[in-house]
């Protein structure tokens, strides 16, 4: 399972202006916000809404179960999933919209749902680091 974090553009209406005033930079320093704190903020909230069950096992949620990689204007967090037969393994996390197992009888959307809770904090972020940027420029 995976979440792919993209800008959405009619979501940064404000940002257009100051893309406007950078625009041989802006590139650049959207990337540097996205692929530095947009993951970890994005991680975070994912894994804020990560379930855990009763069952006496370690839990992703409490584990480094992602990794994040990086693409031009985005970037995708995936599980460290595997066979969940596999020791250490959180298989679990690969199918967890589908429900499938007997310990997991629900979909969740945890993945879905971190991602929109993080968007404004990333948006945040961005627009913070434009100013930034604008200020030291002019």
């Amino acid at each position: 399972m995976s979440v792919r974090y993209e800008l959405d553009y009619s979501e940064v209406e404000k940002l257009e202006e100051k893309f406007q005033a950078v625009p041989e930079n802006i590139e650049a320093i959207i990337n540097g916000v996205l692929h530095k704190d947009g993951t970890k903020v994005t991680t975070a909230a994912i894994t804020d809404e990560m379930p855990v069950s009763n069952r006496t096992k370690k839990h992703a949620k409490y584990s480094k179960w992602s990794r994040a990689s990086k693409q031009n204007l985005g970037f995708t967090i995936k599980t460290k999933g595997g066979a969940s037969k596999k020791s250490g393994s959180f298989g679990y996390l690969v199918f967890p919209n589908e429900g499938r197992g007997p310990h997991n009888p629900l979909e969740q959307r945890f993945m879905e749902e971190g991602l929109e809770k993080s968007t404004p904090e990333v948006l945040h972020l961005l627009n913070e680091r434009i100013d930034q940027y604008l200020e030291e420029e002019f």
